[in-house]
Parts: C-alpha cells; structure tokens; sequence
C-alpha cells in the first residue's frame, strides 16, 4: 500500500457528513470535523482535504463512506465529478455498514457516536482495502431505481389488498368464500362489490337474469357467465347480514381502499413502461429475456441490480489446493452473486463439530434476491430442467417445500444469468445447444 496516501472516512446522515482523517499509518490527521450533507458542506469538506493533500504531500486520497440508505449519493456522485479533486489519485469505497459494526468489534468496546465513526470507517478501509472500487453507473442507475420502485408499489399493492379482504369479509363474509370470480380485483368484481347495497334483486331473480346482469357489466367478457351468476346468487344468499350503519361505514372505506387500488396498478404499469423503454438500450437486459418465463420486468429487476458483472472478476482468489491466490473464475463470480443476494448457506462449525442445518443468510440485496425467486418460479413452468429440479427438491421435505424448493430454485438460476450475462448471448436450450 501506498506510504503517502489519505484515508478519509466519512459517515454519512440525513442532515450531516461525519468525517474522520487518517494518514498512511494510521495516524489521526485532524479531530472529527461534521459538514452539512449538501453543496455548501461538501465545498467545506472540499477545502479541508485539499488543504490537508498540500500541507502533508499526499499522493493518494482513499475516501470511503458507509452505504446508510442514500443518504452517501448524493455525496459521492459530487465527488466523482470533480475534476479538482479527482486530480489526486481518488478513489472511492462504498462500505457495507455491517463491515464496519464487525470491524470495531476488533478494538477495545467504544461509543458509537459520529465523532469516532469516520475514524473507524477510515481505518477499516486502510487496513482492509476493498478490491473493488464504487463507480458511478450511470449506464444502471436509471433502470435501478424504475425496477425498485416496481418492488415498492407491488408490496404496497399487496398490502391494499389484503386489508380490503380483511374488511370485505366482515361486510360480506360469503363473498371472500364462494368467490363468485376468480379474481376479486378483476374489472367486472370490483363493479360488482361497489353497487353490494343494490344487489338484493339477485337472491330473488331468475340466473338467467343475473347471467344477463353480468354479461351487461363485464362486456360480455365472462368465459362461463352461468357459474359466474349461480356463485353470485350463493353469495347473496348466504352472506351474514350487519348492522346497516356499520355496513355503510364499511363500504365506505372499501370504496377508497378500491380507489387506492386502482391507482397503485396504474402507477405500476406506468413503470413498467418506463423500466422497458430503458431496457431496449441494454443488451443484458435482451439477453435475460431470452430466457422462457423471463419477461421485460424480471429481466430489468436482475440485470440492474448484478450491473456490470465485470466488477465480480476483480481481485484474486485464495486457491486452497494450490496454496495460492489466482484469478477468479466464472464459478467464484456465480458464488459472488449468490451472496450478494443472500442466497447462500453459511457454515456453521467449531472444533470437531459442524452443524448439518445451515440456515440461508437472507443477508444482501433484497431487490436481487426478490426478482431472482419471482423469477425462478417463471423458470419451473417453463423450462423441464427446472422444473425437474424443483420437484426433486420440493419432495426432499415437508415442511415449507414450496419456499424451499422454489430459493433453491432460485439459486440454481444464477449459475444460468452468469453464464448468458458472461458470454453475452441469448439462452439457448440443451437440445438447440447440442445440435449446433
């Protein structure tokens, strides 16, 4: 490492930037210095490392800070712009926090406050320089935030929906269970929970009449209005009926909750719009959907949570039958981004002993790891290797197969994106692989 380089740690916050400098050994260069987390406070922050680069000649400024939500972007993206402070040999590490909170545990037990945390983050990176160095990718970037705000308004949709089958049963109990649709959240269902109070006629009436009813709202869009009509009938008669006043107030919020519904949905395929527009530009994304099962969405979500897989390939690998470091292999960046997205089984062991249940880490990017099990239960359906190493794996148990055999399912695939995102060609069957 070099003698005269500058580590500087910097903690990031909503409101502030804690910063900590340390020179080549180690040394505290200045006391804890905090700057407002914006464009004044990082023209501060500017000025106090370009004073300190001329007062000690360093060569070689390695500032890194802690990964806190999003709090370090708008930082980092400043800093990588700027020329002047790019003319120092910079470089940038972005750290994982747990990297940090595991790193002090090294050191004699201390305050966690901001004033020490640079300090640490500073010597973490001094001691433990990272292989590979955080980039501005603006080529991602903009696909990353459309596919993570898919997950967000998905989960939030979910959410909606759940509470108004909660508050639905109450108001009308038989709805949730005969199901006179198979989707609740369908066009012609949601007409038909919003006109409940003016549905009375329907116990009564002949099914050829509600048949006609139905048929009147859906567009005649129904594939078999009879059953449709005979389960409404089921509904209407068997639902308990509630106070009036209550079931007022209850359609009431199943309205809104409604309304919300509806919203959300179109703010999701308006992102999903904008994600596939973006896509058409990356060949990655082209690539993954070749895969049978694998759509625009799916595809989007991975790629621009791996980015440019290239980074996984940096630094060496400890060969432990060699005795020697050498370069990584496509194996180690499949296991790489396995881990990345928590979808691998630590080992446990001590002594003699190593315990048979290995638990999944679930630690990692969350996004990946959600669109790669979405994913993966896509792959099941359509592709007979998958679905063959899904059902072996779901009749190895019995307790919670579908999950279990759907993460490792999951896990198989990434060997599979790997591949295709490593060679950059679309999927290609076994059958088509082994003629050609």
């Amino acid at each position: 490492m070099d003698n005269r380089a500058l580590h500087i740690g910097i903690d990031f916050s909503h409101k502030r930037a804690d910063v900590g400098l340390l020179g080549p050994q180690g040394q505290k260069i200045v006391d804890h210095r905090a700057f407002p987390n914006s464009r004044s406070g990082y023209e501060q922050f500017k000025k106090l490392v370009l004073k300190t680069i001329a007062a000690y000649e360093f060569d070689e400024v390695l500032v890194s800070g802690e990964a806190t939500s999003t709090y370090w972007m708008p930082f980092f993206m400043q800093l990588r712009q700027d020329e002047e402070m790019q003319a120092y040999n910079l470089y940038q590490y972005l750290l994982n926090p747990r990297w940090v909170k595991w790193f002090k545990k090294c050191f004699a037990p201390d305050h966690k406050n901001d004033n020490r945390d640079g300090f640490y983050i500073a010597e973490r990176t001094r001691t433990h320089r990272p292989a590979y160095e955080w980039q501005m990718d603006k080529q991602w970037l903009p696909l990353r935030f459309y596919t993570r705000l898919r997950f967000h308004l998905v989960h939030d949709l979910s959410r909606a929906k759940n509470f108004y089958q909660a508050y639905l049963f109450v108001l009308n109990n038989a709805y949730t269970q005969h199901k006179p649709f198979s989707d609740i959240f369908s066009v012609t269902s949601r007409k038909v929970l919003t006109q409940q109070d003016d549905l009375e006629w329907v116990e009564s009436a002949e099914t050829i009449e509600v048949v006609e009813y139905l048929e009147q709202i859906s567009g005649r869009r129904l594939s078999d209005p009879l059953d449709n009509a005979q389960q409404l009938q089921k509904v209407i008669t068997e639902r308990i009926l509630i106070d009036e006043q209550l079931a007022f107030a209850l359609q009431q919020i199943l309205n809104l909750v409604m309304d919300h519904i509806r919203f959300i949905t179109h703010q999701i395929n308006q992102v999903e719009q904008w994600l596939d527009a973006e896509a058409q530009s990356l060949p990655e994304v082209q690539f993954l959907r070749s895969i049978p099962g694998i759509g625009p969405v799916f595809a989007s979500g991975i790629a621009a949570e791996i980015g440019d897989l290239n980074r996984f390939f940096y630094g060496q690998k400890w060969d432990s039958k060699r005795k020697r470091y050498r370069a990584k292999n496509l194996r180690d960046v499949d296991a790489a981004v396995a881990k990345l997205a928590g979808l691998w089984w630590p080992q446990s062991s001590s002594g003699g002993f190593e315990s048979e249940d290995r638990k999944l880490a679930k630690s990692g990017n969350r996004y990946l790891r959600y669109y790669l099990i979405e994913a993966a239960d896509h792959l099941r359906r359509w592709i007979p290797a998958y679905s063959s190493f899904y059902h072996k794996k779901y009749m190895e148990v019995n307790k919670h197969r579908h999950k279990r055999a759907l993460v490792l399912t999951a896990r198989k695939s990434i060997r599979l994106i790997v591949g295709l995102l490593h060679r950059k060609e679309p999927f290609r069957s076994e059958e088509v692989a082994r003629k050609s």
